[in-house]
């Protein structure tokens, strides 16, 4: 059981606080809810409306963890790409050809079949509706753009500039800015989909769970972020809200502006 939730990685330290006490472990309540879950159009205009609410705060957390995971394996050897076809490709499809382009690139460079290449992609739609691919890979040497093109061979390869980022606390939300747009369109459109692409070789971010009898303590002047929500929590078999203050640290020795 826990009532405090820490994540740290290199730039920052996260805290949710929960005024109501978690149990770990999953409840045979919450598989039966997940049973009888129904379709946006079967809900209420005020379950609609408290969907969206979830959605919304489901693609904040996402753009927080894709921002974390992007800080904790971020290197000067990083590469950031977009990826582009001349075809227009369903979801499924363009997932399939991105994926054989990371085991030809992988190959490429490392010159293995073993999965080596760590990278976070986001897919998006353009307006024709073909999708395309923001990527970012981690402890990769430079490549030419005219191999890319060819290793990749649907179509555009653009590069974009990381050379002008001054601190790696900078990183995450710099690229998290491009891919954004690419989170909520999947959340909304891809649903049981995944909000982002990543590999499994990546440095993930500590994360601590506690029972904290007092608050805990820290330099007030260094919250970057704080905010108030409800997130639901089972007592003695029935779903209640469960207020949660979350809290966004720098951690000492890092200095630039966030969000």
């Amino acid at each position: 059981m826990y009532n405090e939730k820490i994540k740290f990685s290199d730039t920052f330290t996260e805290i949710w606080t929960y005024s109501k006490p978690i149990g770990q472990g999953r409840k045979e309540q919450d598989r039966d809810d997940v049973k009888k879950r129904r379709s946006f159009e079967e809900l209420s205009k005020e379950e609609q409306k408290e969907k969206l609410i979830r959605l919304q705060r489901h693609r904040q957390e996402c753009k927080w963890e894709l921002m974390r995971l992007i800080e904790t394996n971020w290197d000067s050897r990083t590469s950031f790409i977009t990826l582009t076809t001349k075809e227009k490709f369903e979801r499924d499809k363009f997932t399939e050809q991105f994926m054989k382009f990371i085991k030809r690139l992988n190959y490429q460079v490392f010159g293995t079949k073993k999965a080596t290449l760590k990278y976070v992609a986001t897919l998006e739609t353009q307006k024709r509706g073909a999708y395309h691919a923001h990527c970012l890979f981690f402890s990769v040497p430079f490549i030419e753009h005219k191999k890319l093109l060819k290793i990749w061979g649907l179509g555009g390869v653009r590069i974009n500039k990381l050379n002008k980022l001054d601190d790696v606390s900078n990183c995450g939300r710099y690229c998290v800015k491009y891919m954004e747009k690419s989170l909520g369109q999947e959340l909304l459109y891809s649903v049981g989909k995944k909000a982002y692409l990543r590999s499994r070789n990546l440095k993930i971010p500590e994360e601590v769970k506690i029972f904290s009898v007092k608050p805990l303590e820290f330099d007030k002047e260094l919250i970057v972020y704080e905010s108030d929500y409800f997130s639901k929590v089972y007592v003695e078999g029935k779903l209640v809200n469960n207020p949660v203050h979350y809290r966004k640290i720098r951690n000492k020795g890092k200095c630039s502006d966030d969000n």
